[in-house]
């Protein structure tokens, strides 16, 4: 099974037109996932959610699929052709993790399709999958096995984890990953309260699953409708954004007429979300280094019906991006590039992507994007930095680091800014952590959101 078969972009194009079977879909979008590179969130649409579930549950589950094959069967994915290796990557997730799909039916389609796209090994699939069957249903539990295939992330991602948590928590917040992510909302209050939102919202059709800490927050089921097509959305009413982030823009707790820079401000979310909290009466210098994104940023300030969002094209590694004779800002905002652990809930291709050398890589940039943005802030403004990973050396460390070579600026207490809800159910060292370091890390397993990262700093006043 060593021979390549690899499928061009354009073939995969012309047959996802063609096909009317479901899993054969599926299989087309996993191979641009695990062999292309493709984005999960950028491919599933007009899909059903028999597809989304198996798209999302073999990638997710893709450390886990790729250890059992090899452990029941003694064969290697690398070792197999592109396309075998995808097409029994999806068969071993119907077997293992789907409780709807009887197992004769998820090895015959699997062979299916395996005749159509590299008939030769088809027998090769067939004895495969069958191999793995004959080891019985207690084989396919994960949770017998080691650690990283209970919570299936590559070694390297579980021992950041289990570097910086330790074992019993890392697997609690890998645990937390493989669950479906919540779906939350912010209300635009400039336009609606929440109230009258859930209320249009349950009219037409859209589940209220609850809401959040946070006051604009409320988490939604889909049930099948497009939230983009609903006059809600169209009228400004609402921005789909994960209630962690949302945290970002309360502690940065502006004001009207601050003046206020968020420096990689693509797609906006913090922006306007900054801009609500001051009831569009201020002026927010909205930066994102590609035109594509100054436009998705402009897109949702003027769907929001915000005025006080200017966006612009500017790269947060040049020192002059705001200008040499821009005026110092009252608040900056540096949400950085990251590694993305925060996300592995909603974006799974990240457990395929991410390494420890990728991210060694990133590091040097969130340093750099931190000290300029910081030449930025007046004497008592108010310094942000944000990421969306659980990976302390991008966060805390790379905060403390930064404290170290730049007095001139000090933590600031979340204790006035978190909201009272989240407050209150904070163990006593999250409250420790918050008000003295000024920083709070937002998990899954605790918080019931992405992971996040939040430190408040300010600019000494001398």
């Amino acid at each position: 099974m060593r021979k390549e078969l690899v499928l061009k972009e354009e073939d995969i194009k012309k047959y996802l037109r063609e096909a009317s079977d479901d899993r054969e879909k599926c299989f087309l979008l996993l191979y641009q996932v695990f062999e292309n590179g493709a984005f999960t969130n950028l491919l599933l649409q007009n899909v059903n959610n028999f597809v989304r579930a198996m798209f999302y549950g073999t990638v997710t589950y893709s450390h886990s699929i790729d250890f059992l094959i090899k452990h029941l069967t003694g064969e290697d994915v690398t070792k197999m052709d592109s396309v075998t290796r995808n097409i029994i990557r999806m068969g071993v997730w119907q077997l293992a993790f789907s409780d709807k799909v009887p197992e004769h039916a998820a090895v015959f389609t699997t062979v299916e399709i395996i005749k159509k796209y590299n008939v030769s090994a088809s027998g090769y699939v067939n004895k495969i999958l069958h191999k793995i069957i004959a080891n019985g249903r207690q084989s396919l539990d994960i949770s017998q096995y080691r650690d990283d295939v209970k919570v299936s992330l590559s070694s390297e991602i579980y021992g950041i984890l289990k570097k910086y948590y330790g074992k019993e928590r890392a697997v609690q917040i890998g645990q937390a990953f493989l669950k479906q992510a919540k779906l939350s909302i912010r209300v635009n209050t400039l336009k609606v309260s929440r109230d009258e939102l859930i209320a249009e919202l349950e009219r037409d059709n859209v589940k209220i699953i609850g809401t959040g800490f946070c006051d604009e927050c409320i988490y939604v089921d889909m049930n099948d409708v497009e939230l983009t097509e609903l006059n809600s959305f169209k009228e400004g009413k609402f921005f789909v954004q994960n209630e962690a982030a949302m945290l970002a823009s309360i502690i940065a707790a502006p004001s009207k007429g601050n003046r206020i820079l968020d420096c990689c401000s693509a797609p906006g979310g913090k922006s306007t979300h900054m801009a609500q909290i001051a009831g569009d009466e201020c002026f927010i210098d909205a930066v994102d280094i590609k035109k594509s994104r100054v436009e998705l940023i402009n897109e949702n300030a003027n769907r929001l019906g915000l005025g006080s969002v200017h966006a612009r094209l500017g790269n947060a590694l040049d020192a002059n991006y705001t200008g040499e004779d821009f005026e110092p800002y009252d608040i900056v905002v540096c949400d950085v590039p990251c590694s993305g652990l925060g996300l592995l809930g909603r974006k799974p291709d990240i457990r395929l992507t991410i390494t420890y050398s990728r991210i060694e890589e990133l590091l040097p940039t969130q340093q750099k994007i931190l000290d300029i943005a910081s030449q930025k802030v007046r004497p008592g403004g108010t310094l942000i930095y944000s990421t969306c990973t659980l990976n302390k050396r991008e966060n805390e460390m790379q905060v403390s680091e930064f404290l170290l070579n730049h007095p001139e600026f000090q933590p600031d207490s979340l204790k006035d800014y978190l909201p009272k809800r989240l407050f209150l159910e904070m163990s006593d060292e999250r409250v420790n952590e918050a008000c003295s370091n000024g920083t709070i890390t937002l998990t899954p397993d605790e918080d019931n959101t992405d992971g996040f990262f939040i430190a408040r700093m300010v600019r000494k006043k001398n």
